[in-house]
């Protein structure tokens, strides 16, 4: 049962990154901004901006099941990491949180 569970985990996974990079990359040179005002330009009758929600939904979605997986693999990564110095998990955890930390507290500029 826990293979199945980890399969499917892994397959939905690889789709949400697959369709985060397809939409990042529509978004990067299909759909640039600027590109007639930001309006006008669509693909399947989604623009520019509808494009980024559901990219931004996918991202949440891959963090959220992302952390189902290491909470699921977390006893084999502590094992892992921990094989012969246990900080390095918690040196690798740290160094992980330090960018989205950075991004979401430093102050914004205007």
């Amino acid at each position: 049962m826990k293979n199945t569970i980890n399969r499917i985990l892994n397959y939905v996974l690889y789709l949400c990154m697959t369709s985060m990079l397809g939409t990042g990359l529509l978004l990067a040179f299909r759909l640039v901004p600027g590109s007639m005002g930001g309006r006008g330009l669509t693909l399947w009758g989604y623009d520019r901006h509808q494009w980024g929600d559901l990219h931004s939904w996918m991202s949440y979605g891959f963090v959220l099941l992302l952390l189902v997986h290491l909470g699921l693999h977390w006893k084999w990564l502590v094992k892992i990491a921990s094989q012969s110095h246990s900080w390095r998990l918690w040196a690798g955890l740290s160094l992980g949180l330090l960018p989205i930390l950075l991004l979401v507290l430093y102050p914004l500029g205007s």
